[in-house]
Order: structure tokens, then sequence, then C-alpha cells
């Protein structure tokens, strides 16, 4: 054969594997920037169990880093930083504010991140030598509406997830997975009374979105603007206390 019929041959060959469903490579994991900080307590048994955060609009992984420490010891806890450059800070997806607090979502941006987002996650429990069937997702604000999509498009990936002050925006992402397996997941939800950015009707829609769905539903509303005070942190630490599925040992 000669060498232009035998590279025809090749690609033919590839464009028919991919047509009939054969093995595609899949996108790896993306290199986002992160800081860590290990569990402090071993577990009882195998591996630690992980703790993502996700920052908000306009900041980085230093923004909820510090919080980690308020956090059970026997999490590893990983902070990420956001894909894209947004002002001083960083962002999972492009967001325009318009007049009288109109948001306008780049809902392809948001989209892409999210799959990134789920490979990130799919990697990590062996990168990271943490146990994939406890991998926890605190998310604020812009980060709260992405741990929210990784819950309805891949629960599988996730033991429970943690949103505050965020949003559960139905037509920003497409739910994908069967309504049973979303129901399966812990999801905590808290927002502020005071927001002045995301207003506390934002967390009220969340709620209503899924107190008739989840199995394991927790609401709680705090006299805060858009941030996290310290009673919302012991809330999320006994919730998680509550989730990660052995005795804390303390």
């Amino acid at each position: 054969m000669s060498g232009r019929l035998a590279r025809a041959a090749t690609l033919l060959a590839v464009v028919l594997t991919a047509c009939s469903g054969g093995p595609v490579q899949e996108k790896p994991s993306p290199p986002w920037v992160e800081r860590v900080l290990e569990a402090r307590q071993p577990p009882l048994n195998g591996k630690p169990p992980l703790l993502v955060m996700l920052h908000g609009i306009g900041a980085d992984e230093n923004d909820l880093f510090p919080l980690a420490g308020e956090i059970d010891k026997r999490f590893k806890v990983v902070s990420l930083r956001a894909p894209y450059d947004y002002h001083s800070g960083h962002a999972w997806f492009r967001i325009d504010f318009g007049p009288g607090g109109a948001m306008k979502p780049d809902v392809a941006q948001a989209r892409s991140t999210l799959g990134d987002l789920v490979r990130w996650i799919a990697a990590a429990p062996e990168r990271l030598r943490v146990d994939p069937a406890r991998v926890f997702l605190m998310g604020f604000s812009q980060g709260a509406m992405m741990s929210i999509g990784v819950l309805r498009t891949a629960p599988e990936r996730v033991a429970g997830v943690v949103a505050l002050s965020g949003r559960g925006d139905e037509e920003l992402f497409e739910v994908r997975a069967p309504r049973d397996a979303i129901a399966r997941v812990p999801l905590l939800v808290a927002h502020g009374t005071l927001d002045d950015v995301l207003p506390i009707e934002n967390g009220r829609r969340t709620r209503d979105l899924f107190q008739g769905l989840s199995h394991d539903f927790t609401y709680r509303e705090f006299p805060v603007r858009h941030g996290i005070d310290h009673e919302e942190m012991v809330v999320v630490e006994a919730w998680l206390v509550a989730h990660v599925g052995e005795p804390s040992g303390r």
C-alpha cells in the first residue's frame, strides 16, 4: 500500500471509530491553580475526604482558603482559582451586570467551565490521594452556582454540596442527571438576608428548587450581607462532620 493510501486508511479508521462510539480520548483535567491544606488528623480508615472550595466572581483561591482552618481536621482542603481573568481577580464564567442588578451570564463559557470542573473532580482523588467516595464541594456566590451545576449534571462525583450565597439558575446549566441521582446527594444551602449582590430571593428560589427533591436538604438564612460570617461557618462545619461518614474522634 502506498503512503498516501495508508494515511487515508488510517484517517478512515479514526473517523469510523469515533462514529461508532469507540474509544475517543477525553480531555485531560485542567491544570488550575490551587491552594492545599493537608488533612491535620488522619482518617480512621483509608484515605482522607476532600473538600473543594470554589470562590466567587472577582476573587481567587486565597479568598476562601482562610476558612479551611475551621473545617474538620480530617478533610484535605483544596481551594481552586477560577480559569478566567475578571477585573482584579478571576471568574468561572463572565457575567455582565446591567441596570437594577440585572445579570447576563456567558452561558456557553459557564457550561464549558462546568465540564472542566467535572473532569478536575474526576481526576482529583487519584492525584491528591483522597477518598473518591467522599468528595465535597463548598462554593460561594458564583462558586455556589458552579457547585449546584456539578450536582445537577454529575452528582455521582460528589458526596455532598454546600452552596453559600449563590443561586440555582435553571437556565444556566442543563439538567443532565436523573432526578433520583441528584436527590441522593446531601445539599446545604445558606444565604444572607441582607445580601445586596445576590438578594435573599435567590437563596429562597434555590430552596424551592431542591426542598421537594433532595432526600437530605438543609436551608439556612443568616443576617449578613454578601459574605460568610462565623455563625454560618459553624453550621457548615457541623454539617460536614455529620456527613463525612465516620466518627470524628474529637
